[in-house]
């Protein structure tokens, strides 16, 4: 092998891949010439090339150990040494340093310790030794190696061998709705779904024996670009956004007397009703409302918490230094950008401590939000779902730009539903700079997603194994593979740490191997109900289903159960020449009425169709349209399922049809904007309704 494909090896860069048709794509060797150009290799110097490839590989070795070592608890309890032969013999001092201080020493001799490695450098033969570390407690511990000539330093990460699982005589079988928190309407909200509309689905929720209420990414977004309502698309994974706070909630706002005479004046009460109609969002009209609202509270707090050193102060001081260098990171971007366009002096949206305010604000009431799920007799409580990437001019990516590749972007290969392949426009992160960092940044966003909710989702989970990297100008793309068992080691401990599920949304083409190590690992896969068939597209039995994974009956990257069964999704693709409507959209039609058959007597054989669809007329069938009764018989037999946990959308239980979202769209549809068609609080108190869930706990818990 020459250094060029050693390289390739060494950086992670795939030579082909299996595709949709489970057919060998060969990459093209241009293409992965241009990766690694992209992360800076000068391909065409055979001296760098080899220099790159003795970096990656070779030099190592001169180190007693790696800077970041996995100690899995029960598994693999050991640090493997690598010594020069003059080493071999010498006695080497270690102190290990655990999170809770405690300082543990000893000494080794590598010779007396089993081999388990060698590597020539130069003809000499260097060796690995093993030495075994058992009983650390989990935790991410600091290691110190020295001798009479050198000093090393590293990082000891103990981890349980899976991740976090509810026990404790808990059901098996979880369930519970998923939503979009922004489309929650109330009477009293201003716009917005917010973190008290949440309080609210939370109640009405687990009133009805639910444990688990799944949200999009609640993450940060830019809120000085021209569109900012994508949650996929986010300025920074570690923060919220401030448009989930309910300004009505914050001690500030009632102790602020300007504040208050501007919200009950008939300018601001005549704007909130009209935000409060609209079928979507308005989010421009949301901030430029709240903002300034904002910027009251935040002088208010200075003046009166602040400069008077209260103890509310102090609460704000300790949440700002816990955070320590990622809020920082965070605010010093966020105070670059001036949000005069929302309303905001200059003078405060540079502040640093104006956005340590709001996520302090945020923190709060989304932990609030958890804290009653709990008290409400929810079993898990939140579920928060963590973006696969953050756009490039966030804060994420700016503040961790050597984290970073500038020159790629992350998407999908080509398939049925994107022929062209996707590009999300997300910078791809560089897998050795993530290693040389020892994960800081991995870790920093599961512990922040991890802490204020009861499990997780984790979009594209194949990006621990691989992720597509797509280049400017250039068609196709390839994978990079990244160091996928210390992630999920990682992920494994930080599960632990916060007491949360983890589930993988591994929808679509996923090795085998990333799916075994899931089972493994007890991160839980992502099912939804449309794609549960067999190899002749019959539904499967609900006995049949994946035991360790989230069954969707729906979520925001399909069509709604109202939308699917009257055929309003493919009519809206045909209308926006995402389908051809000649060619394609007759058979998609006919391919759609013959799943609604299916779909029929799959609920025939769960005896479990209603009355009113019973009919020997399977046209009549065909045409009957979509009501309360059919979407309740489909959430029935999706509450049999044998998967662990079981959601459905708010939105089948209004039987909507437009959908939140349509994949492979950006301007040709109002995108993470459409509403709830009613308030939370009339949806639970119609009869139907509560019946229809009433039923379906029964069949989840019988």
């Amino acid at each position: 092998m020459n250094n060029l494909e050693k390289l390739f090896y060494f950086r992670g860069v795939s030579a082909d891949y299996l595709n949709y048709s489970a057919e060998r794509i060969v990459v093209p060797h241009e293409t992965r010439v241009k990766l690694l150009e992209a992360v800076g290799y000068d391909v065409t110097n055979d001296e760098a090339v080899a220099q790159a490839v003795y970096e990656l590989d070779a030099l190592p070795w001169k180190s007693w150990l790696k800077t970041f070592n996995i100690l899995r608890s029960g598994e693999s309890e050991y640090v493997d040494i690598r010594v020069h032969p003059e080493e071999r013999s010498t006695s080497i001092s270690y102190q290990i340093t655990t999170e809770a201080g405690e300082l543990l020493e000893g000494e080794l001799t590598p010779a007396e310790l089993p081999e388990v490695g060698e590597y020539y450098i130069d003809g000499i033969r260097y060796r690995a030794h093993r030495y075994p570390l058992a009983g650390l407690p989990l935790g991410y511990h600091q290691i110190v190696l020295s001798n009479a000539s050198r000093k090393e330093q590293a990082v000891l990460a103990a981890v349980p061998p899976k991740c976090f699982e509810i026990g404790n005589g808990h059901s098996d079988r979880l369930w519970g709705i998923n939503c979009q928190l922004y489309t929650l309407r109330s009477e009293r909200n201003w716009g917005i779904g917010d973190f008290s509309d949440l309080m609210e689905l939370i109640a009405s929720s687990a009133s009805v024996g639910m444990d688990v209420v799944a949200l999009n990414p609640l993450h940060a977004l830019d809120m000085s670009a021209e569109d900012f309502s994508s949650p996929y698309s986010p300025s920074d994974r570690c923060f919220l956004n401030p448009l989930y706070l309910d300004p009505e909630r914050i001690p500030e706002f009632w102790e602020c007397q300007t504040v208050i005479s501007q919200f009950r004046s008939p300018a601001c009460q005549k704007k909130l009703a009209a935000l409060r109609g609209l079928t979507h969002v308005d989010y421009r009209g949301v901030a430029e409302l709240k903002y300034p609202v904002y910027e009251a509270l935040f002088q208010h707090f200075v003046a009166q918490e602040i400069e008077r050193r209260t103890e509310r102060a102090q609460a704000f001081d300790l949440f700002v230094q816990q955070r320590d260098d990622p809020l920082t990171r965070f605010t010093q971007h966020e105070s670059r950008h001036d949000l005069q366009s929302l309303g905001v002096s200059r003078a405060t949206s540079t502040d640093p401590r104006f956005h340590q305010y709001l996520q302090w604000l945020a923190r709060q009431q989304l932990q609030q939000c958890q804290t009653l799920a709990l008290e409400c007799g929810m079993s898990v409580g939140l579920m928060g779902d963590l973006a696969v990437g953050a756009v490039k001019e966030g804060a994420e990516v700016q503040g961790n730009a050597e984290l970073f590749c500038d020159a790629a972007t992350i998407g999908a290969p080509p398939d049925p539903f994107a022929p062209q392949g996707q590009n999300w426009n997300l910078p791809a992160p560089d897998p050795i700079a993530l290693q040389r960092d020892n994960y800081r940044h991995f870790i920093e966003l599961l512990a922040a997603n991890m802490s204020c909710v009861g499990a997780i989702r984790i979009d594209h989970v194949m990006g621990l194994l691989r992720l597509w990297w797509c280049l400017p100008g250039l068609a196709g793309g390839a994978y990079v593979y990244y160091p996928f068992e210390d992630l999920l080691a990682i992920l494994c401990l930080e599960s632990h740490r916060n007491d949360c599920l983890v589930i993988g949304e591994d929808l679509g083409v996923v090795p085998q191997e990333l799916r075994s190590r899931m089972a493994a690992t007890a991160v839980y896969g992502n099912k939804v109900f449309y794609f549960e068939t067999t190899h002749d597209r019959q539904f499967k039995p609900p006995q049949d289903h994946q035991v360790d994974a989230m069954l969707m009956v729906t979520n925001h990257d399909v069509a709604t159960l109202a939308g699917w069964w009257n055929l309003a999704d493919l009519s809206l693709r045909g209308a926006m020449g995402l389908v051809d409507t000649v060619n394609e959209l007759p058979d998609l039609l006919r391919q759609r009425r013959a799943d609604k058959t299916r779909l029929l007597s799959w609920l025939h054989a769960q005896e479990l169709l209603p009355e009113s669809w019973l009919t020997d007329n399977a046209q009549s069938r065909d045409e009957q349209p979509f009501d309360i009764s059919l979407c309740g018989a489909i959430l029935r037999a999706c509450a049999r399922s044998r998967s662990r946990i079981m959601l459905f959308q708010l939105d089948d239980l209004q039987l909507l049809e437009a959908p939140v979202n349509i994949p492979g769209t950006h301007r040709e549809y109002p995108n993470w904007r459409r509403k709830q068609a009613i308030e939370t609080k009339a949806l639970f108190k119609d009869s139907q309704i509560l019946a229809l869930l009433a039923s379906t706990y029964r069949e989840r818990k019988q």
